[in-house]
């Protein structure tokens, strides 16, 4: 065999192990959005993830020890805003007001399915607690004026919120949580620590919200793009966008997560800090992913300002002469984001086990 084209192939193997690893652990471990908008419909479907996690570490055979070690549990759901008792109502109430306070966006969520996850594993000198926490929203009122069918402007400033308010939930076997503050779900697993850990430092980390999403906030100018003539690259993605929606086979696609010159760089982010419980020195690592973005658009998009407020212009054929994605262009930009992807995953699991 060609040594050239052996080469290649076993380049080409690891870049794809590279990828799909690094969707696997970036599933995992990453502040996520990932939306597709179908201008036709005046609608978006969308996924806002969440996460932390948290370390403790204190000395072998203390209170805490005795009440940590060997320790794994966990407090999961899913609920949706179908069902009018769970709260879920209440908590897009609350977003949606926050969007149209701070970001002065008309747009909606609604018809929303919520997972949420708080994990414990308990060890000899140090216990790991991971927060999950997922939105997976209907946007609508996203178009903010349209010529028929062919070009509309949307609205893309909902893409960024946050909110340090309570979210309560009911749920049928935990009860009263709030999805917003990682106490509450700590509440659940360790109710007796919760309380000294709330008389201490570490009340700060446990008050912060889950629910921040500002990172996505940066300027579209900054988010990387191509478009896809035929629509192949958004169809392979199975986010659920119909390319055939609106009567436009082209697709346009935003990412943010790359980390450029450009785009500047998006790290882990970490804090540290110290207290006593119950006589003993124990300390505190706090650990958020950086973002993950990707944004599908059905049409040709192109981003415009005004003053503070960022939209999309989009047609449904793109400039004639435009270069188009198609060839070896995404599936080299695809790999390589993977690959980086794959690199922080892979980053941020080692720097939570340390």
């Amino acid at each position: 065999m060609n040594p050239l084209k052996l080469s290649a192939s076993i380049l080409m193997t690891i870049l794809l192990t590279l990828v799909i690893f690094g969707c696997i652990f970036n599933q995992a471990f990453a502040i996520q959005l990932e939306t597709s908008i179908a201008p036709s419909l005046n609608e978006a479907i969308a996924s806002f993830k969440g996460d932390k996690i948290i370390t403790l570490k204190y000395p072998e055979n203390s209170t805490i020890s005795q009440l940590l070690n060997g320790k794994k549990d966990s407090t999961s759901f899913t609920i949706n805003s179908s069902d009018p008792n769970n709260g879920l109502n209440q908590v897009l109430s609350i977003i949606n007001n926050v969007l149209l306070r701070e970001k002065q966006s008309n747009v909606q969520f609604e018809n929303t399915t919520l997972v949420y996850r708080a994990s414990l594993n308990g060890g000899l000198t140090s216990s790991t607690v991971s927060y999950q926490v997922e939105l997976r929203p209907v946007i609508i009122n996203l178009v903010t004026s349209s010529n028929g069918t062919d070009s509309s402007i949307l609205d893309l400033d909902w893409r960024s919120f946050s909110t340090d308010e309570p979210l309560y939930v009911n749920t049928t076997q935990y009860g009263r949580v709030d999805v917003n503050h990682p106490i509450s779900g700590f509440e659940k697993l360790v109710p007796e620590l919760a309380t000294k850990i709330m008389n201490t430092s570490f009340a700060e980390t446990f008050n912060e919200p889950l629910f921040d999403f500002e990172e996505f906030g940066v300027s579209m100018e900054n988010w990387h793009f191509l478009f896809d003539a035929t629509g192949a690259q958004a169809g392979a993605s199975g986010f659920g966008f119909d390319v055939g929606v609106g009567g436009s086979k082209i697709i346009s696609i935003y990412s943010l997560g790359e980390s450029s010159f450009r785009e500047g760089t998006h790290t882990v982010k970490e804090t540290d800090s110290s207290a006593t419980i119950d006589n003993v020195n124990v300390n505190l690592h706090s650990l958020i992913a950086p973002p993950s973005g990707q944004m599908q658009i059905g049409g040709f998009s192109k981003i415009q300002k005004s003053g503070d407020n960022e939209f999309a212009f989009v047609t449904n054929d793109a400039p004639e002469g435009l270069v188009t994605s198609s060839g070896s262009f995404p599936i080299t930009v695809f790999l390589i984001f993977g690959v980086m992807m794959a690199a922080v995953a892979v980053l941020v699991l080692v720097k939570a086990r340390k």
